[in-house]
């Protein structure tokens, strides 16, 4: 065999040994050395120079480029740049029309395209990309074989022939996995929609695409990037010197590309984490809005006021993130206050109704609704309104809360009262003092206990607290659940009366 090294210099070799005579030509010692070694061998003048001038094929004149030199001038024939005219002429004239058939193949796949699906457009890209390639590597074949061209020019053009084909092979895979990956997409929306006609929900099937589109996208450039280097390296170009280079360049590039990066893996979190899809009503820091984009790079929300609020994934993914649209039911949360002129039983009346309307309104959940008398306000009387509205479109739940409030307004009118408002009252009116009666009462009650050492104070004694635990009436009489629950004895002020201490024996105890 040869090495590489000789091969590249076979040219040299030959310009240095073409002058010297063929045997037969002059004879001498080295004709009569190769007589005798090749007694049969036939002289062949000229033979390098036939074979580059002539098609490749083994009889050049029985193939229809040969004859079609035979018809040409002989001017034709003369060498240029190492080949002849009529070389560089078929050359030029074959690329031509390849370069125009790859032209009007592409355009009619871009034409198409836009005609159809994702899944179509990669498939029909695919297609192409095979077919050019099959082109690409007949052309490189007519130019080497039946052109016969040779040298460098013909190295040169079939290793870029070559490299073309494994280039359009590697665009091949990668349409081929993307559109793999569009066909599944379809395939799911067809069954998404076909659960929503039948009642499920199928709403996170658009995000579920999404993630198939990302991640085929990203399998298929790495796949494409393998082929098409490993193909390279068949063609003899050392790749390590390359890689090493792009490791170099790559951390440079890496730096520079940091905010991408961290961008792009964010967008693939919020894809496959999912804590918001699109059309969601959202709020995140300062901002409210509806989602319309996720992007690899950047999120787009539709604020409140109309404006397009656009947040980097990678701060996206970071944010405490409230997703209205996810609520199974939207939570109503109010206080009603009413004047402080309103009795208890005006309250009472007010609270039960409110509850009655609460129950029979078909949009508000029973299971955990509380209307209850919560607080004294500084002005009012707080009414506690605390319950779920049964839906989880924002705008429907406007509305129910609306018309909940509307019935309530009517509840307070109906009940003899009103809403309080901040005020101060100020009666007029003639003082006459406290009640000496029940000043002297209390006072009498107080020394009672400190007498029997039970003065509830700093805490209540354990005999006080044995004799009045559990005896308040509860529920309270006259509700449903007191006609089923063993009434206590209520408490009174003789129960909460202290128990006077034991007279000491004086030895008159019988006259007493």
């Amino acid at each position: 065999g040869f090495s590489a090294a000789t091969v590249a210099r076979a040219q040299e070799f030959y310009e240095e040994v073409r002058h010297l005579p063929y045997r037969g030509d002059g004879g001498g010692p080295f004709e009569t050395r190769f007589e005798d070694e090749y007694p049969d061998a036939s002289i062949s003048p000229g033979f390098y120079e036939y074979y580059i001038r002539t098609p490749g094929a083994l009889v050049p004149e029985a193939s229809w480029l040969g004859r079609l030199v035979d018809i040409l001038p002989s001017g034709m024939s003369a060498l240029f740049l190492g080949q002849t005219i009529w070389q560089w002429l078929v050359f030029l004239i074959s690329l031509l029309l390849l370069g125009a058939l790859l032209a009007v193949l592409f355009l009619v796949i871009a034409v198409q395209g836009r005609r159809t699906g994702k899944a179509l457009t990669h498939g029909l890209r695919l297609a192409g990309a095979l077919i050019a390639a099959y082109l690409v590597s007949r052309y490189t074949g007519f130019v080497d074989s039946t052109v016969n061209l040779t040298g460098i020019v013909n190295a040169t053009q079939l290793v870029a022939g070559t490299a073309l084909v494994y280039l359009l092979i590697a665009v091949a895979v990668f349409h081929g996995i993307v559109a793999s990956a569009e066909t599944l997409v379809i395939a799911f929306g067809r069954r998404s929609r076909d659960d929503e006609a039948a009642g499920s929900d199928s709403k996170n099937t658009t995000f579920n695409a999404a993630l198939v589109r990302v991640f085929a996208t990203t399998l298929g450039f790495f796949a494409s990037l393998v082929i098409f280097v490993g193909s390279v390296r068949q063609l003899g170009v050392d790749m390590v010197p390359l890689l090493a280079g792009l490791g170099v360049g790559g951390l440079a590039v890496a730096l520079a590309v940091r905010p991408t990066l961290e961008n792009m893996i964010g967008g693939v979190i919020l894809y496959a984490d999912q804590p918001i899809r699109l059309g969601d009503f959202c709020s995140f820091g300062e901002y409210r809005g509806v989602v319309e984009r996720i992007g690899l790079r950047s999120t787009r929300i539709r604020a409140t006021d109309r404006t397009l609020v656009t947040v980097p994934n990678s701060v996206f993914a970071d944010m405490q993130i409230t997703n209205f649209a996810h609520c199974d039911k939207m939570l109503i949360n109010t206080v009603i206050g009413v004047r402080y002129e309103t009795t208890p039983e005006q309250l009472r009346h007010l609270l039960a109704r409110m509850r009655q309307i609460c129950f029979a309104h078909p949009k508000i959940e029973n299971d955990t609704l509380r209307v209850r008398f919560g607080a004294f306000g500084a002005s009012s009387l707080d009414i506690n309104l605390r319950v779920y509205a049964l839906v989880q479109d924002w705008n429907e739940f406007h509305a129910i809360r609306e018309d909940l409030y509307f019935r309530f307004m009517d509840l307070v009118e109906e009940s003899g009262t009103d809403f309080a408002f901040p005020s101060t009252t100020v009666y007029m009116a003639q003082d006459d003092g406290l009640d000496p009666d029940k000043v002297a009462r209390a006072e009498e009650e107080v020394s009672g206990w400190r007498e029997a050492d039970e003065l509830p104070f700093p805490r209540t004694p354990e005999p006080l607290a044995q004799r009045i635990t559990d005896t308040l009436d509860w529920p309270p009489e006259g509700s449903p659940e007191a006609m089923h629950t063993k009434r206590a004895e209520p408490l009174s002020r003789r129960d909460n009366a202290p128990r006077k201490k034991p007279a000491e024996d004086d030895g008159n105890a019988d006259q007493r």
